[in-house]
């Protein structure tokens, strides 16, 4: 029975994923068409992976210097409180970052969007590094095509 469970489960999982990449893959193709004007010739060639990604705030880096994880909640807090009396001045900013910590407000998602188009009759690859935030809406494109990009 739990075998069984464990297949069940590993298949519920990767459908969600394999959900989220095809969300993820049309909503780019969509955002670059229209960004370049819907050209004649487009034709998609390749999207990585899509890698979840988390922002880095002021806090985290001062949570990792104290050697606490933001995954541990109550010492996290424990820490602002006491970064708050210290610093009356951070107590607004680290009260904004324990909230989009707490709520997963930093989260977002990452792609790389290769695609041929035509420009002045010469047809040429370009790439696109898209972030897209947790419901699949673009946040940031940035035009990649001569930038070595580490994976």
């Amino acid at each position: 029975m739990n075998k069984y469970f464990f297949v069940l489960v590993l298949f519920c999982f990767s459908c969600m994923n394999s959900e989220l990449q095809s969300r993820a893959e049309q909503t780019a193709e969509h955002y670059v068409r229209n960004r370049l004007g819907n050209p004649a010739y487009f034709k998609s060639v390749s999207f990585s992976a899509i890698q979840k990604r988390r922002y880095t705030t002021s806090l985290d880096t001062s949570l990792n210097a104290a050697g606490i994880s933001a995954a541990d909640r109550q010492r996290m807090k424990t820490y602002v409180d006491s970064e708050n009396g210290q610093r009356p001045d951070l107590a607004v900013k680290n009260e904004k970052d324990v909230y989009s910590i707490e709520h997963d407000k930093l989260t977002y998602y990452l792609l790389i969007y290769s695609f041929r188009t035509d420009s002045a009759g010469v047809k040429k690859l370009m790439k696109y590094r898209l972030e897209l935030d947790t419901a699949c809406n673009v946040i940031n494109a940035t035009d990649v095509t001569n930038v070595k990009i580490k994976e």
